[in-house]
């Protein structure tokens, strides 16, 4: 009998389910102690956060722990399965952007619901853009979009990064992993604005392009040496 083969678009549907789940109960949390700031925090200071950046921190770290998640429990199993190390590697490269993504629209649409129910601050409010704007208020939500999938997919894959060396190398490397994520999760803080933790001042007049192609650049070299820890591997049993 041959073996079953797990295919990188299987395996991205599984973990996306999986981890899906996850993270509409950890939201469905955030959306409890958002309400409840709301309730206790009174008016004036209420009307100065949204529920987008009141979580995005929050949602930063969860996606990073998400991301150390894919490789201490599921790639095992998933080898076992009958999946090779490539096309695990890409059904979590997959299923971590539809995640990313998800994520994005599920606070966007927390954010307005909450916004036209209780007249609490949305996106756009926070960006001082007025809806009568329409194509400012479009950009603003597209950069939004865009920044917000980028940042949760860097400490996704810095997650991911730091489980894998830790899986594959010694305690020293894995040290030096952690090391190598706090320089990456400042370098994105320098780059984008209230999404996330941030170690370094953030350049407001920075170039929005500059900052996409930057993130985009530490997406793919996030994607090289998870590529590279993964590819030959030895699985532990």
């Amino acid at each position: 009998m041959s073996a079953i083969i797990l295919t990188p678009k299987k395996i991205a549907r599984l973990l996306f389910t999986e981890q899906l789940k996850w993270s509409i109960w950890f939201l469905s949390f955030m959306f409890v102690i958002y309400i409840g700031f709301l309730i206790f925090s009174g008016d004036s200071i209420a009307s100065f956060i949204d529920v987008v950046h009141f979580s995005n921190g929050s949602i930063s770290i969860y996606l990073f722990v998400i991301g150390i998640l894919a490789m201490s429990t599921f790639f095992r199993y998933y080898i076992n399965l009958g999946a090779t190390r490539k096309n695990f590697f890409l059904g979590v490269i997959a299923s971590s952007m539809l995640l990313t993504i998800a994520i994005t629209v599920i606070i966007t649409f927390l954010s307005f619901v909450i916004h036209f129910i209780a007249g609490t601050p949305s996106i756009l409010d926070m960006a001082n853009i007025r809806s009568s704007n329409l194509l400012d208020s479009i950009l603003t939500l597209l950069q939004f979009f865009i920044s917000s999938v980028m940042v949760y997919m860097i400490y996704y894959l810095m997650g991911w990064m730091i489980s894998l060396t830790f899986y594959r190398s010694s305690w020293l490397y894995g040290l030096l992993s952690i090391a190598a994520a706090i320089v990456i999760a400042g370098i994105t803080g320098f780059l984008w604005e209230g999404t996330h933790i941030s170690f370094f001042s953030h350049i407001s007049d920075l170039p929005v392009l500059v900052s996409i192609l930057l993130s985009l650049l530490i997406i793919g070299l996030l994607f090289t040496i998870n590529y590279r820890l993964i590819k030959d591997v030895t699985v532990k049993m």
